[in-house]
């Protein structure tokens, strides 16, 4: 960071939160939750400062400060070169476009690796925006994508408006996620990307509302999802599906018509999510379904040696079959989960992780408790939104805590899984209490009626 960062930067977010400040004035009359758009924001930004003074002052480096380079160095091919600089930003990243750079203009990191250059590509005009400074490109990375998580906010809000303060702390407060979710990282673009499809399938394909822009979005939140990690979108649309189907199914009255159709409309779907599953695997290479169960073994066993410092964990060995990698389901899914656990930390980010593990652990295992198997299994039946989020951040917990133990990954690579979670555990929570205040006023109701047959028949 230099003095520009200092001298620019407060200006930024001068207008950054006059923006803000606008959208909120004009809203918060009819729609009561903007009142958490300022100190949602504020949050984002906040994490995005985080990681630029970590990175640069305690790692000395990382991929964030890559990305901003080779953002500056995209820059000097624009004033060298435009159509070289085009062709690379429309995705050509071929030899002969890597040639035109030289020593004047420097060296892109990344160049070979499409699915992390994508990020070079997506935030260069945003670092033009910000004066080529590090610490204003996060900023405004961290502002766009807020809009994605605060779209997502507003859909469950509209769904349960009762619990807009807890949708607003799990997905704007989670320590966590504000920190990793906020930087020049794919995790920001990415974590985004997640919430623009579930708010876009919701509205065009659940509720049916303004189809063309929000199936644009739509494809837009898919293509950036598939470019960046291919591999979430294995985790998303299982749960997509179900969520369609069982929306669907809830609109056909006539119960008898509904236990008739179900069990084709859900295997119908499997198969046809099981058949698109194999054509986009063709489609991504490397992260076909094959790609992916040889890619987690090799990964997994090459970062649990020795060489990794000791900050790593092990699940145990598994190869690259289905049947294997389920037997390590329970044990990947509470890794990818609550790990690491406060014994396992080695310094204060992991440990600050650690205790943020520990709050959602206890909070956990105080629901299950409460709703026991029975209450669980028919909540999570009756509530196809429930059953998106729950199954998108159980798969998701388990191929990271599956492909990565490494903690220093972890703790970033599964970000998107906890806020989804979170939210399962307060629906499940907010669902149960409804059940026993029902039962309580059904007994109230039925004690007070049987009171009053008494004292008809005294009469």
């Amino acid at each position: 960071m230099s003095i520009l960062d200092l001298i620019l930067a407060p200006l930024y977010l001068f207008l950054i939160f006059l923006f803000a400040r606008h959208e909120v004035n004009k809203n918060i009359e009819t729609k009561p939750y903007y009142k958490y758009y300022m100190s949602g924001l504020f949050a984002k930004l906040l994490g995005g400062l985080g990681v630029c003074v970590i990175y640069s002052f305690y790692y000395g480096g990382g991929d964030t400060i890559n990305y901003y380079n080779s953002d500056v160095v995209m820059l000097n091919l624009m004033v060298k070169s435009p159509s070289a600089f085009m062709s690379i930003l429309s995705g050509n990243l071929s030899m002969d476009n890597f040639f035109v750079f030289d020593t004047d203009t420097g060296f892109p990191n990344y160049y070979y690796d499409k699915h992390t250059f994508i990020v070079v590509r997506l935030t260069t005009f945003i670092c033009l925006m910000g004066f080529r400074s590090y610490l204003i490109t996060t900023f405004l990375l961290a502002w766009f994508c807020y809009s994605g998580i605060w779209r997502l906010f507003t859909l469950f809000c509209g769904e349960f408006p009762i619990l807009t303060k807890q949708f607003a702390i799990a997905l704007f407060y989670v320590p966590s996620v504000v920190f990793w979710g906020s930087g020049l990282l794919k995790d920001t673009i990415t974590l985004s990307a997640i919430c623009w499809f579930s708010y876009s399938f919701y509205k065009a394909l659940i509720m049916r509302e303004n189809m063309i822009k929000n199936l644009v979005f739509l494809v837009i939140s898919m293509y950036l999802i598939v470019a960046i990690k291919a591999y979430i979108l294995y985790s998303l649309l299982p749960g997509a599906f179900l969520w369609l189907a069982y929306s669907n199914l809830g609109n056909i009255s006539n119960k008898i018509i509904r236990y008739i159709v179900a069990p084709f409309l859900l295997f119908g779907g499997s198969i046809s999510i099981f058949l698109l599953l194999q054509q986009l695997g063709k489609e991504m290479g490397k992260f076909n379904v094959d790609e992916i169960l040889q890619r987690a073994v090799i990964t997994q066993q090459d970062l649990i040696k020795e060489y990794n410092g000791g900050n790593t964990f092990d699940i145990g060995k598994f190869d690259a079959t289905i049947p294997s990698m389920l037997s390590k389901a329970p044990i990947a899914i509470v890794s990818g989960l609550f790990r690491p656990f406060i014994w396992e930390s080695q310094n204060i980010v992991m440990i600050i992780s650690a205790i943020e593990n520990t709050v959602l652990a206890f909070f956990t295992i105080y629901i299950i408790l409460k709703l026991r198997i029975f209450y669980f299994i028919t909540f999570l039946r009756k509530n196809p939104i429930l059953i998106y989020i729950f199954s998108f951040s159980i798969c998701f917990a388990f191929s990271v805590g599956l492909s990565t133990p490494n903690f220093g990954s972890l703790v970033r690579y599964r970000i998107p899984s906890i806020p989804f979670f979170l939210i399962s555990l307060i629906l499940l929570s907010y669902y149960y209490n409804k059940q026993m205040a029902d039962e309580v006023a059904k007994f109230d109701l039925e004690s007070e009626s049987r009171l009053a047959a008494k004292e008809s028949i005294h009469a």
